[in-house]
């Protein structure tokens, strides 16, 4: 059958699909990554093919300076009034509401090339199935249009479905309200199936699930994947038993090339790391070092990937993003996840030209959902966007591994240098936390590896009676 992949241009939006791609072309099946032009050769570097979308000379649409803001903390804030959200669903709500349905409206526009191009795509090419990222809804429109099946894939807690089992009958659905102009386009009818997917391909470990029922619920396991590279001898060169125990300390994909000294939080780890006898490994560019100088026992390096760090490791300090922390999961390394438990809420802030720092609010929205870009952020003298220092799903994932057992969170702007310094000794130290690691491995492993789920993705589109072509299975 033909497969086509709709995916955000980021790579820690590639990664986490890339394993499932690689099964169902490992089976027979014909497979096609569709994405903004400008991302094409990322997609290629992971062995796939790309279907470039809309013109790579152009600004990729977040850091385009037409691209809407989010919505306003106060319109956020009196909808979840209105549903009575309190606690941790209104944090749900904020993160659909605000971060989601931002990046869910950059490939539907109809002023640009991109989503036509996909749709155009879809009817020329006629795939059997569309599996699109969660936040490239028009995926789902494409899939309607020609005639094919379709799944979401999820990245982490289920915030759009959470969301939508909570908005129930309402009219206000923001989701809904972005895609009606594209749908109405191409005659398309917006139902619970366009914006859920007839099948949703669930990497999250069962336990961490957000408490709803989805339809066609596919659980999947995360395989850890950041990227191709060598595997270089001081890797794996080290004396048996070696002197100290290597602490890997990474602050992910999303953000290294925007957050200069990542919210502060690099300065500060790093002098809770001096004088420790760990030797450590930080996989940090310039940008997130922003001119630190690290401690004698800290190695630095532009990146390695986790996939052969990790195995070397006693302990994972991180961000908090869920390909981190489902790689530490499956290597059984106790995780030390960065997390100021602060609200996901942004608000704009209206300041004098003078004070705006030169990310402009594009930029920072760009950061906050995690956008991959390297070129310079536009700006917007006078309005500032205040964002969490953490990455969004920080909190769950420090909550989820501290319940396990597996680890401790790491909160920089309310712990002392010398109070995290302690929490990473016992982390490292404390044969518990190995144990709570290898009882986390098994809530991960717990879920099918994607070459599992190709049958049910095979029947999925053979069960749709829309295939124009036979359905040939996986042997």
């Amino acid at each position: 059958m033909r497969v086509l992949f709709a995916v955000y241009p980021s790579r820690a939006h590639l990664y986490p699909v890339a394993p499932t791609a690689w099964a169902l072309q490992s089976a027979g099946h014909e497979v096609r990554l569709a994405t903004f032009a400008g991302f094409a050769g990322d997609i290629a570097a992971a062995g796939l093919t790309p279907v470039p979308l809309g013109d790579a000379g152009i600004p990729e649409v977040r850091l385009a300076g037409d691209t809407p803001p989010p919505r306003s903390a106060e319109e956020v804030e009196r909808a979840a009034d209105e549903l009575g959200l309190a606690g941790p669903e209104r944090e749900h709500w904020y993160v659909f509401h605000q971060y989601l349905t931002a990046a869910a409206g950059d490939y539907v526009r109809l002023d640009r090339a991109e989503f036509a191009d996909l749709v155009q795509f879809a009817q020329d090419w006629k795939p059997d199935l569309v599996i699109w990222d969660g936040t490239m809804p028009g995926g789902a429109i494409a899939a309607r249009v020609a005639g094919a099946a379709h799944a979401r894939f999820v990245f982490g807690l289920d915030y759009v479905a959470w969301s939508m089992r909570k908005l129930g009958g309402t009219n206000a659905n923001p989701l809904a309200e972005l895609l009606a102009p594209a749908a109405a386009r191409y005659g398309v009818t917006i139902d619970d199936e366009l914006l859920l997917g007839q099948r949703t391909i669930d990497p999250t470990p069962a336990p961490m699930r957000l408490p709803i029922e989805v339809a066609g619920h596919v659980p999947v396991r995360w395989i850890p994947y950041s990227g191709g590279s060598n595997f270089e001898a001081w890797l794996h060169r080290r004396p048996e038993p070696p002197r100290q125990p290597r602490i890997a300390f990474t602050l992910g994909e999303s953000t290294r090339r925007f957050t200069r000294g990542d919210w502060d939080r690099t300065p500060r780890i790093m002098e809770a790391l001096h004088g420790l006898d760990v030797e450590v490994v930080a996989t940090l560019n310039a940008t997130q070092l922003d001119g630190l100088q690290p401690p004698p026992n800290v190695r630095t390096v532009e990146w390695v990937p986790l996939t052969h760090l990790l195995p070397t490791c006693s302990a994972l300090i991180h961000h908090g993003g869920m390909g981190t922390f489902s790689a530490a999961s499956a290597y059984s390394v106790p995780q030390l996840v960065c997390d100021t438990e602060e609200s996901n809420l942004i608000r704009k802030v209206v300041v004098p030209a003078s004070e705006v720092a030169e990310v402009a609010a594009v930029g920072e929205i760009g950061m906050a959902l995690g956008f991959d870009e390297d070129a310079p952020m536009p700006e917007a003298p006078g309005v500032r966007w205040t964002l969490p220092a953490k990455k969004l799903e920080a909190t769950p994932t420090a909550d989820y591994v501290i319940g396990f057992g597996a680890g401790a969170r790491l909160n920089h702007r309310e712990s002392s240098p010398e109070q995290m310094r302690k929490q990473i000794e016992q982390v490292v130290g404390d044969p518990a936390f190995r144990d709570g690691a290898a009882r986390l491995h098994e809530a991960w492993a717990s879920n099918p590896t994607p070459v599992r789920i190709v049958p049910a993705l095979e029947d999925l589109a053979a069960r749709s009676g829309l295939a124009a072509r036979k359905i040939t299975r996986a042997g």
